[in-house]
């Protein structure tokens, strides 16, 4: 019978996870030819590379991060199962998955979430990945709910729901207060912390100082939300952040909000398949009552 070899898919979840054949075989006390031998037959029973190799570092294919995805999935039932069984508890009534993409999980108001966790016979579940992979598992109805930055579906059997929106602020050192006056046009003069490249944000606040002929001095760049409330907080620079950063940079006393930048506002979107009648959906209801 064709059927996965769990034990081959077990080394590449260790090699996926620890970064190397090597720290993977020192995990599992075995050697590395034997961990690259698992990875081979998985590799072969699949039909496609799972990893490739750039600067001597392993790097996961597209495959190989579907698989990752789905081996982590495996591996937490497998220890649910255990503990069920082992324990004798009963298995939750429902479940619900909810999918939020990896832009959005840096910005995603997590409170929306919070009436779903008061229902006592469904158990919630949250992950973050890139948006098509989440969008193929709503197909699969795998997930129940993506939350995306994008209205857009791959079919009609995917509806979207706009059920909120990312706010965004320039927040700084409380010496840098006087810039309010005069803001945005005041940034020109103050030291910026900027976003990398990775980021769809730089993207946008390149144009919007574009538009209003801003010149600030960026001293760095960062995608680390830390970091970027180490160099705020210091008084370095200012830094321009989503609603959920803000609030919590603001919880100290020494930042404060420099403006809103309203033309960076981006729309929150459920997506759901249109046959979708659980817990999700009323909570969806309500978030399109409330606007």
């Amino acid at each position: 019978m064709d059927r996965l070899n769990f034990n081959h898919l077990f080394y590449f979840y260790l090699v996926a996870k620890e970064g190397s054949v090597k720290a993977a075989s020192e995990k599992a006390f075995v050697s590395q030819p034997t961990v690259s031998d698992q990875i081979r037959l998985l590799e072969e029973y699949l039909g496609t590379k799972l990893f490739e190799r750039r600067n001597r570092a392993l790097f996961l294919t597209r495959s190989g991060e579907v698989c990752l995805d789905y081996s982590q999935r495996v591996f937490d039932l497998s220890r649910e199962m255990t503990t069920r069984v082992r324990n004798n508890e009963k298995l939750p009534k429902r479940t619900i998955d909810i999918g939020i993409t990896r832009h959005m999980s840096h910005y995603f108001l997590y409170e929306k979430l919070l009436p779903l966790f008061e229902h006592a016979e469904i158990s919630v579940r949250i992950k973050e990945s890139e948006r098509h992979l989440l969008l193929a598992e709503l197909e699969e109805e795998n997930v129940d709910i993506v939350f995306s930055d994008e209205k857009s579906a791959p079919s009609s059997n995917i509806i979207s729901h706009r059920i909120g929106v990312n706010k965004t602020f320039v927040v700084g050192h409380r010496k840098f207060t006087k810039a309010k006056k005069n803001f945005p046009v005041s940034l020109s003069e103050l030291p910026f912390f900027h976003y990398t490249q990775d980021s769809f944000l730089k993207y946008e606040i390149d144009l919007y100082f574009r538009k209003h002929n801003l010149t600030p001095k960026v001293i760095g760049e960062a995608d680390d939300i830390d970091l970027f409330q180490v160099v705020t907080a210091k008084g370095l620079a200012f830094t321009i952040v989503p609603e959920v950063a803000k609030n919590r940079l603001c919880l100290d006393k020494n930042i404060v909000v420099l403006g809103e930048i309203n033309e960076l506002q981006t729309s929150v979107w459920a997506l759901l398949k249109n046959t979708y009648k659980g817990f999700g959906f009323d909570l969806i209801e309500k978030h399109l009552k409330d606007q």
